[in-house]
């Protein structure tokens, strides 16, 4: 399913804006800070539901407005798809296909897309948490039941945790307490368990993607990093053996903290160079930002594995820190596959792409065919 069209009016710095896109490749150029992020967060805004920018949605109010309105048309090959998002005046208003709903939630999963900007190096440099939220986000598009139990699992960890707390401050209920540790081994080992069937099933891509734009001089793998036995693998059975062992080790520790030491909550990624070298520690920029990158392209792949159709690839500034050599390459990844929308200052770079495409000019929030 590709935007065939979108609406935006008092988003950002646009006052209003409507934009045909092309269902391959289009390209947004223009100087710094007219608006060129700014469209992208729009679109990713209407098929996630959420900013990749902020967690306030008064912040995407256009001065002096109320309120902020999206719309945005989809085609698939059987079917469109009308999204549409209001907020002002503190309300919040979804459509979907003209019916109304109650929550952005409704929003998440209709169109899966895939967001690559500046930021993303922190995946690579950041701590743990910022990896966790990578794989969350896409495993929820990628796989229809990894919300739920990832929900599940949190649902479970609160409970927990609220139980430590209160051993803590000197109750005890051990009972409750093994009610929802068995809850949180039989959720947090399916989470385990999507996270290690998606890095299992991006390997051979995100090293594809990481080969080409090192020009064949690197490798890259990523690992899982929990507190179950590794040994297990993609066995269920053997994951929450391992993780309710991990739990029992930690128990007089968690239960003089009071909340919950180990599980998917706190585990994380470990990206290697060549097999040797921790990417996050060792690695230069260049080869960070390459390989954020690399991870993003590996997740379009296994979206459109497990949807039957590619993503909308979103991509922000990419080409802005890479050398002249990376650029080149990554074009090259870029010419065919999902529906892909591109912010660069660079109108060379328009050049450099075969096939259809769209071109527009971004000045001071008004975007223009080229």
């Amino acid at each position: 399913m590709y935007l065939e069209k979108i609406k935006i009016i008092n988003f950002r710095n646009y006052a209003t804006a409507e934009v045909e896109l092309s269902p391959h490749l289009n390209i947004l150029w223009g100087k710094n800070g007219q608006g060129k992020t700014n469209f992208l967060e729009a679109i990713a805004f209407l098929t996630l539901g959420r900013s990749f920018r902020t967690r306030r949605d008064e912040d995407l109010i256009k001065e002096s407005a109320e309120g902020f309105y999206l719309k945005g048309e989809f085609q698939g090959e059987d079917e469109g798809l009308t999204l549409e998002v209001g907020n002002g005046r503190n309300r919040v208003v979804v459509k979907v296909n003209g019916v109304p709903y109650k929550s952005k939630r409704e929003l998440f999963g209709r169109v899966r897309t895939v967001i690559f900007t500046p930021d993303d190096l922190q995946i690579v440099k950041g701590g743990p948490e910022k990896r966790r939220e990578f794989l969350d986000l896409y495993l929820a598009q990628a796989y229809p039941g990894y919300r739920e139990v990832y929900l599940l699992f949190y649902r479970a960890l609160y409970q927990r945790n609220a139980l430590l707390k209160r051993f803590k401050e000197g109750a005890r209920d051990l009972n409750q307490l093994e009610v929802w540790t068995d809850r949180l081994v039989e959720t947090g080992s399916r989470v385990i368990l999507y996270r290690r069937q998606a890095l299992a099933e991006i390997s051979q891509w995100l090293n594809h993607y990481h080969q080409v734009m090192s020009n064949e001089q690197e490798t890259l793998r990523c690992l899982y990093k929990g507190n179950d036995d590794p040994a297990a693998e993609l066995d269920l059975e053997a994951i929450k053996a391992g993780f309710g062992r991990a739990l029992r080790q930690k128990n007089g520790v968690e239960l003089r903290y009071g909340y919950t030491l180990v599980g998917p909550h706190r585990d994380d990624l470990q990206i290697l160079l060549n097999d040797r070298w921790e990417l996050r520690v060792y690695g230069s920029q260049g080869q960070q930002r390459t390989a954020a990158l690399a991870l993003k392209l590996a997740m379009v792949d296994l979206i459109a594995k497990t949807q039957g159709t590619a993503p909308l690839l979103l991509l922000d500034d990419v080409f802005s820190e890479f050398d002249s050599e990376r650029k080149q390459e990554l074009l090259q990844l870029l010419t065919a596959g999902a529906q892909t929308v591109i912010s660069t200052t660079e109108l060379k770079i328009e050049h450099a792409f075969g096939g259809p495409r769209k071109t527009f000019l971004v000045e001071g929030g008004v975007i223009s065919n080229e």
